[in-house]
């Protein structure tokens, strides 16, 4: 009936394609079905999708992350409790509390020094300060360099002079490490100074402001900052605020590095 109805050669041709559907369905790859496990791929396979596409792992340790940062940080020491208030006549209200001390409006200075023992050599020592009123110097930092001491200064001679104090006889108005800037009423400014074998370094938020050599060089405070020895903070005819204050002595490694530098200067 069906030869009838479709014609011998039309069977002939359906018969044909029919086993070619079964054919093709027969080489296909088995796929799983629900309840199958997943096909796993080879090693080779994985690294190869995988490749410059893998995410960092995380590091799930936090300690172990934070174990390689510079010893530096770990080892500043807070300069509280040996502050008492410098006499240079002329004073304005000064108020030393642990987390602020505020130096009021001299004629000309208002200071304060510390009054306890603290390293000459291979040390930093850094602070955060800002001026609140006047026009001149709100930080002048005094600090030991050996057996002498030197003063970094901030806004001096009318608010823009910043350098050391003194180099060869010269203030810090007038030897190598003078230099100008503006400085805003209400700022905090980071002040770090950092004395070593081979030379004097001081930074203002963490950029390099004033830096000496000491090979050859003579170094001493004016004589008004007498009242800031050995480590002391002044302002002129100004109000200002300190916060911050501490000090750290340098690594082994790094009095080393700098021991070889002042002899490389000796040569």
């Amino acid at each position: 009936m069906i030869l009838k109805l479709i014609g011998q050669s039309n069977y002939i041709r359906l018969a044909s394609l029919t086993l070619g559907v079964l054919i093709c369905l027969a080489n296909l790859p088995a796929t799983s079905t629900a309840g199958d496990p997943p096909q796993k791929k080879s090693a080779a396979q994985t690294d190869s999708e995988e490749k410059g596409t893998k995410k960092p792992e995380q590091n799930s340790d936090p300690g172990k992350a934070n174990a390689g940062k510079d010893k530096k940080a770990q080892n500043w020491t807070a300069l509280k409790d040996k502050w008492v208030v410098s006499q240079f006549g002329g004073d304005g209200p000064a108020v030393i509390k642990d987390k602020l001390i505020t130096l009021g409006l001299g004629d000309p200075l208002t200071g304060i020094r510390w009054e306890a023992d603290l390293p000459k050599e291979n040390y930093e020592v850094e602070l955060e300060a800002r001026r609140r009123e006047g026009f001149d110097f709100f930080c002048a930092l005094t600090f030991p360099v050996g057996k002498k001491h030197v003063s970094f200064i901030l806004g001096g001679w009318g608010g823009g002079v910043v350098g050391i104090s003194s180099v060869d006889g010269f203030d810090a108005s007038e030897n190598e490490t003078t230099s100008f800037r503006n400085f805003e009423t209400d700022r905090w400014y980071k002040v770090r100074a950092r004395v070593d074998a081979n030379q004097i370094q001081c930074w203002i938020d963490n950029k390099p402001a004033a830096e000496q050599l000491r090979k050859g060089h003579e170094f001493d405070i004016r004589y008004e900052m007498d009242q800031c020895v050995p480590l002391g903070v002044a302002a002129f005819q100004c109000k200002s605020e300190l916060r911050n204050i501490r000090i750290r002595k340098l690594t082994a490694e790094e009095t080393q590095a700098a021991a070889k530098e002042a002899a490389k200067t000796e040569e």
